[in-house]
């Protein structure tokens, strides 16, 4: 295997790329095309959402009824809830809440993004520079951003999920916004905000190319030293590293959000 020379210069994966040129046609590769390409993978990525929220909706009933308290002593398990609420309020309330869940991922994602453009621009050095951890701290800063914009939808859909459909006490996301804004002032929209903003700080960035959590890197390190120091491509190896980094940050933060919950209600 050939090797870089001394003075070849290697490759920065942590430099941002040059700005693009402006042409001033719509078809060049100027600023609205990049707008244009970004806003297909805003889209994607909340049409991926939507269908993901949709298909672990009454997993995610069930959890967040088990974390509320609203099921004690009734049911046991996700099974249980789910066949209970099932019986008692008809199969669509197993998605009650999805629907503000989904249209919540747009301007999550939207507000995230440019969040994070602008802090990394503000952590970059004179020569277009990252360091890792900058990175890392401005992907934290910009998931705390965009979840403090768009708080108030996530505890609309608490409220939503431990209504009883059959007796609501909101008829949709406008209306339970309004009533909670009416009944209960301004700041109860953000009721448990600061407990969520403390779970959001996970050392997680969200670069242009891959997501790095930091229980990921280590346990793709540790694959690679097991295999004489040779990273495979198969799928199954980045799959297991990234389902076991989600698994143990989604457990450091679960207690931060059953409060948050508590506080919902």
């Amino acid at each position: 295997p050939s090797h870089a020379g001394a003075g070849e210069a290697r490759p920065d994966p942590w430099r941002l790329p040059p700005a693009l040129p402006f042409t001033g046609g719509p078809g060049g590769p100027g600023p609205s095309r990049a707008l244009c390409r970004l806003g297909q993978r805003l889209l994607c990525a909340g049409l991926a959402g939507a269908l993901s929220l949709s298909l672990t909706a009454p997993l995610e009933l069930a959890a967040v009824l088990a974390q509320v308290g609203a099921m004690r002593g009734h049911a046991r398990g996700p099974w249980a809830t789910g066949l209970q609420v099932w019986r008692a309020e008809g199969p669509r309330a197993l998605w009650k809440g999805n629907g503000v869940a989904c249209l919540r991922l747009f301007p999550c994602s939207a507000v995230q993004l440019a969040a994070y453009r602008k802090f990394v621009i503000l952590f970059t050095d004179d020569l277009g520079r990252i360091s890792q951890w900058s990175s890392i701290m401005a992907g934290s800063l910009a998931g705390m951003v965009s979840t403090i914009v768009t708080y108030p939808t996530d505890l609309i859909k608490t409220r939503l999920i431990v209504q009883n459909m059959l007796e609501p006490s909101y008829k949709g996301i406008l209306h339970a916004l309004a009533t909670i804004y009416q009944q209960e002032g301004f700041l109860a929209l953000y009721r448990g905000v600061s407990l969520t903003v403390l779970g959001k700080m996970k050392l997680l960035t969200l670069s242009k190319k891959k997501s790095l959590v930091c229980v990921y890197v280590p346990l793709l390190g540790l694959y690679i030293h097991s295999n004489n120091n040779v990273l495979s491509t198969k799928f199954w190896v980045f799959c297991v590293c990234g389902s076991d980094a989600a698994a143990v940050t989604q457990t450091l933060s679960f207690p931060f959000d059953t409060v948050k919950r508590k506080m919902q209600v």
